[in-house]
């Protein structure tokens, strides 16, 4: 088991940690406040193992001899399971709030998390080989290849012509739906273009000859729905609604 020491780490390797925190936009302010608690750790590796961790076991806590209680309860429940464990005295620095303490711990994690991918990585191209092997359609064979200067034999995967000449078709009408959605493409970019022209011409011509406004005079005018003045009758006088 790979125990998990206090260290100076190289400007190098601090620089990974300050790009890590980047990608997973963590700032680093209060670095140090955040990571003397377990609760954030076992947040990140929550991600990568949902089954090991659950982050309910891990309250945030306030006391120092509680933060140590929890990254005591978090190296036997997850990191042991991890096969790597935190030393006593790199978690007294934590839990104090130690400088650098946490860039050490979080430049493991992205250690751990380096090795989860490699081991994904190898458990996927693991399948596919099995596949390969069960599969008609793909052969091993043995190749000459000139090493140095020997003649050596080197296994390689061959597959079908007739697999090869059917991807090939698939890859062709593909391509060929692909050409017709680009011309498509760029006969409505052009229609949109000559409307879009003619639209400011219009626009031009109305704005050159606007409307002619009549002369204001005592009656006033109105435009009607199809472009028309006309006039409203004057307002009757005092004078005429006296005589009445």
């Amino acid at each position: 088991m790979h125990t998990i020491n206090n260290k100076n780490l190289s400007i190098e390797e601090l620089g990974e940690v300050h790009d890590w925190l980047l990608q997973n936009k963590m700032g680093t302010q209060r670095l140090r406040r955040d990571f003397s608690d377990v609760l954030p750790v076992a947040e990140i590796l929550k991600r990568s193992y949902p089954r090991l961790v659950d982050v309910y076991n891990y309250p945030k806590k306030s006391s120092v001899q509680l933060k140590m209680a929890n990254w005591e309860t978090f190296n036997f429940k997850v990191l042991s399971k991890l096969n790597i464990k935190l030393s006593r005295e790199l978690i007294e620095l934590l839990s104090n709030n130690a400088h650098g303490a946490a860039e050490v711990l979080l430049h493991e994690i992205i250690r751990l998390e380096k090795r989860q991918r490699m081991q994904e990585e190898r458990s996927i191209t693991i399948r596919q080989e099995q596949t390969w092997a069960e599969s008609d359609e793909v052969k091993m064979v043995l190749i000459s290849k000139q090493v140095g200067d020997a003649i050596v034999q080197v296994p390689q995967k061959m597959i079908l012509y007739t697999l090869y000449e059917k991807m090939a078709e698939e890859n062709m009408a593909k391509d060929v739906m692909l050409d017709s959605y680009q011309q498509r493409l760029t006969h409505m970019e052009k229609i949109i273009k000559i409307k879009t022209e003619r639209l400011d011409e219009l626009l031009m011509q109305m704005g050159k000859q606007p409307p002619k406004m009549a002369p204001a005079v005592t009656s006033s005018y109105f435009l009607t729905d199809d472009g028309k003045y006309q006039s409203l009758a004057p307002a009757p006088s005092l004078a005429s609604d006296s005589r009445k």
